[in-house]
C-alpha cells in the first residue's frame, strides 16, 4: 500500500504530453473528445472555434485557452485556412484551484490576450523539453508549468478566494484518503459548519461534500486506471467505506466500479 500512498500524495503539476504543432485542415473538426487532464492550447495561425460542452468559442491567432478534465470538446478550423498552434496536457491536484482563482473555467477558458507571448513561450519551452529523457526533464517541465501559472495569475482580475476556503481545499486535496468530514474541515479552518458550507459554495459553486466526493472518486478512478489497484484498494485509499463505494461511484460517474475497472 506504500506505493498507493506515494501516488495519492503527489501534488506537483506534471506534463503528461506535448505536441509541437497541431494542424487542423480547412473546414476540419476534431472531436467530440473527453479528457481526464488539463489541456493548454495556443493558437498561432488560422481561425476556428473550440466547442466546450455545446458552448462555442471563437479561436484566432494570439489565443491561449485551457480545457478542463471531464468537459466534452470539439475543435474546428475555418473553411478557408488551417488552424495551427501548440498544446500540452498537464495534471496536478492544485491546478483546478489555480485556474479558477485566475478566472479561467469551462465557461471562460481564455487567458488574457496581453499575456499570450509569454504564455505561448512557456508552452513552447515545455514542448522543447518533452521527450528528452534525461534526469532533469521532469523538473524543467514542472518549472515551465509554474512559470505559466505565475504569468496567468498576474491578471489583475483574479478572483480572490477567501484564504480559509483555499485552506479547506488544500486540506481536502492532501487528506482526502483519511476519514475527512465536512465538520472536521470546518473545525480545522476555524469556521462553523453551516457558514463554511455557504461560503464554500459561494466561492466554488459546489458544496464541500460534493467537492470532496468528486475529488475522491476521480482519484479512485486514477488508481484503478494508472496504478491497476483493485476496486477495494482504490476505495480504501481514497477514504471510502468499501460497502458504500459502488453506489457513490455510480452516482458520480454513471458507471459501476466493475464496469469502469473492466475498461482499464
Amino acid at each position: 500500500m506504500s506505493d498507493i500512498h506515494n501516488y495519492i500524495n503527489r501534488q506537483i503539476p506534471t506534463v503528461l504530453y506535448c505536441e509541437k504543432e497541431y494542424d487542423l485542415a480547412p473546414g476540419e473538426h476534431y472531436g467530440p473528445i473527453v479528457r481526464d487532464v488539463y489541456i493548454i492550447e495556443c493558437c498561432v495561425e488560422g481561425y476556428g472555434s473550440v466547442i466546450i460542452n455545446n458552448r462555442e468559442f471563437s479561436v484566432s491567432p494570439g489565443d491561449c485557452y485551457i480545457l478542463f478534465p471531464g468537459d466534452t470538446i470539439i475543435h474546428t478550423a475555418a473553411s478557408t485556412e488551417p488552424r495551427k498552434g501548440y498544446w500540452c496536457a498537464i495534471d496536478g491536484l492544485e491546478l483546478g484551484f489555480i485556474f479558477k482563482s485566475a478566472g479561467i473555467s469551462s465557461l471562460s477558458p481564455f487567458a488574457p490576450k496581453e499575456f499570450f507571448p509569454e504564455l505561448c513561450g512557456c508552452v513552447k519551452k515545455m514542448v522543447a523539453e518533452w521527450g528528452k529523457g534525461d534526469a532533469g526533464e521532469s523538473l524543467r517541465e514542472t518549472a515551465c508549468i509554474y512559470e505559466f501559472l505565475g504569468i496567468l495569475t498576474k491578471n489583475k482580475k483574479v478572483t480572490v478566494y477567501d484564504d480559509r476556503i483555499e485552506r479547506a481545499i488544500g486540506l481536502m486535496e492532501s487528506k482526502y484518503h483519511e476519514q475527512l468530514s465536512v465538520n472536521r474541515i470546518a473545525h480545522e479552518i476555524g469556521l462553523e459548519r453551516s457558514y463554511f458550507s455557504v461560503l464554500f459554495k459561494e466561492k466554488t459553486t459546489v458544496s464541500p461534500h460534493q467537492y470532496l466526493t468528486v475529488l475522491r472518486i476521480n482519484k479512485a478512478r486514477e488508481l484503478m486506471e494508472k496504478e491497476h489497484c483493485s476496486i477495494t484498494e482504490s476505495a480504501i485509499a481514497t477514504g471510502f467505506n468499501p460497502c458504500n463505494f459502488a453506489r457513490i461511484f455510480k452516482r458520480v460517474t454513471g458507471k459501476s466500479p466493475t464496469e469502469y475497472y473492466k475498461k482499464t
